[in-house]
């Protein structure tokens, strides 16, 4: 039965809300304990509305995700979890994600409020509508690291919300590459399909994946980020990005993965590495830096 909620609240999904923790990273607040509290209650707060908002869409699209090969495993879709018991769960997750994120501040609530309604415009109506579904998705991971600022109130460099939009588009096309993929232009289970094809998602990906280390290499160059935190090393850790970008190209050009980038993440030994080694860096040139 607990494998069961977990899954109905998507519990491998929350990784994807250490989006709101990277603002604490490049500020290089590591060893701030009031920040650190700040992110980590942030965080908590957008995983339980997350979560919220996965079971709302489950609810309205329990008889669509009938057809999906793997979607008709979830919880509400194949009966193990009724629409009521699963509606109880949303709105208690609800009322805790309100409740943390006024532990962090007014701003923070706010960013949080306009994150949820814009998925609830997603599940009744922007998921059918080409491009807009995944721009959508894009957005809320750029309200993800908008509100980790605003949590440990610290500014935003507007070139990582573009490298966040730009990945978070590379991902969510690479998703529809995958559902294509395994189910055609299948209108039972994602309308939208039809509207895409393999060519041009293709042609999607490839160009989100340039723009993401365009924009993160520019990032690191920045002189006012250079100036605010005393180094200009962070070039350091744009060949990271640029594996883990590549690499994941492999695995879903090659390997037909994409489905579930949160998966992927969490079992791809090498991405796993990559990503280690690009948080090792960071912090060895925070070191370098601050205690040399």
């Amino acid at each position: 039965m607990l494998k069961t909620f977990f899954h109905l609240i998507r519990f491998n999904h929350w990784i994807k809300n250490f989006f709101v923790i990277a603002p604490l990273i490049f500020a290089l607040k590591f060893f701030d304990r009031e920040a650190v509290l700040k992110s980590v209650i942030a965080f908590f707060a957008f995983s339980f509305i997350s979560s919220f908002n996965y079971i709302i869409n489950d609810i309205r699209d329990r008889e669509k995700d009938a057809f999906h090969s793997l979607k008709k495993n979830r919880p509400v879709a194949s009966g193990k979890i009724s629409p009521a018991v699963a509606s109880i769960v949303g709105a208690a997750f609800i009322i805790i994600a309100s409740t943390l994120s006024l532990g962090v501040n007014i701003h923070f609530t706010f960013i949080l409020a306009v994150y949820a309604g814009m998925n609830l415009l997603y599940s009744y109506h922007l998921k059918n509508v080409v491009i807009i579904d995944v721009m959508i998705i894009a957005v809320g991971f750029v309200l993800r690291v908008i509100a980790g600022s605003v949590a440990i109130d610290v500014p935003y460099s507007n070139w990582i919300l573009l490298t966040t939009l730009f990945i978070s588009l590379f991902l969510g096309f690479g998703k529809r590459r995958h559902e294509m993929s395994i189910m055609g232009n299948s209108m039972e289970h994602r309308p939208v399909l039809k509207y895409y094809s393999i060519q041009l998602l293709d042609y999607l990906i490839i160009i989100s994946a340039a723009l993401t280390i365009i924009t993160y290499a520019l990032y690191t160059v920045d002189p006012e980020n250079a100036a605010r935190f005393k180094t200009n090393k962070l070039i350091y850790t744009v060949p990271f990005v640029i594996y883990g970008i590549l690499k994941y190209l492999v695995l879903l050009f090659k390997e037909r993965k994409g489905g579930d980038p949160a998966d992927i993440v969490l079992h791809d030994r090498s991405i796993l590495a990559d990503i280690f080694l690009w948080g090792v860096t960071i912090m060895a040139i925070f070191l370098y830096t601050h205690y040399r």
